[in-house]
């Protein structure tokens, strides 16, 4: 009996604990400024969303459009981007060097394994890739939309690989882009 009563208290104990735990799991609501990193492996994680409402261009990734927002990470970062297209025309993410003229459409990553699957043509509304590559060389990069005229058409966002691989990562809204 003594031993039924005690199972039964761990048991209510256990019921009252679940909402709490679920709770707090789903109160950090995403953002495009949070990502997570492990220290201990170098791994960047973040979540690219293309074609964000409420933004000014249906052309963007995390409402940010024409490098407005920068991916800042250490050199020898494993990077893992979740990307998904909420758009209705597809859309893709490809890593090019930072530089000008802009490339019409995709088809050179400037890091190898940088690009999600049907960089070309785009994704439909609704699908996702994962992107995971390693960041091996400092320098300024762009995460473009590779489907043909979506990058010029301000469809970017940036990507610092810093030399110092001390540095703590961070998403940036103030990194100045080689084109301006």
């Amino acid at each position: 009996m003594r031993r039924s009563l005690l199972a039964g208290f761990a048991l209510a104990a256990l019921t009252i604990a679940a909402p709490a735990v679920a709770q707090s799991a789903t109160a950090t609501a995403w953002s495009p400024m949070s990502f997570d990193w492990n220290a201990t492996t170098k791994t960047f994680k973040y979540r690219v969303v293309a074609g964000m409402s409420a933004a000014k261009s249906p052309f963007n990734f995390n409402g940010k459009t024409d490098g407005e927002l920068a991916m800042v990470v250490p050199i020898g970062t494993t990077l893992v981007i979740d990307f998904v297209n909420e758009d209705g025309v597809p859309h893709s993410a490809e890593v090019i060097l930072d530089k000008d003229p802009m490339p019409t459409e995709g088809g050179a990553p400037a890091i190898q394994r940088a690009y999600t699957i049907k960089a070309l043509e785009g994704m439909a509304q609704g699908e996702k890739d994962v992107m995971r590559f390693k960041a091996v060389e400092a320098g300024r990069y762009r995460l473009f939309c590779a489907v043909p005229g979506h990058g010029l058409s301000g469809m970017w966002i940036g990507l610092v690989v810093d030399a110092d691989a001390s540095i703590t990562p961070r998403i940036d809204t103030t990194v100045t882009q080689a084109h301006r």
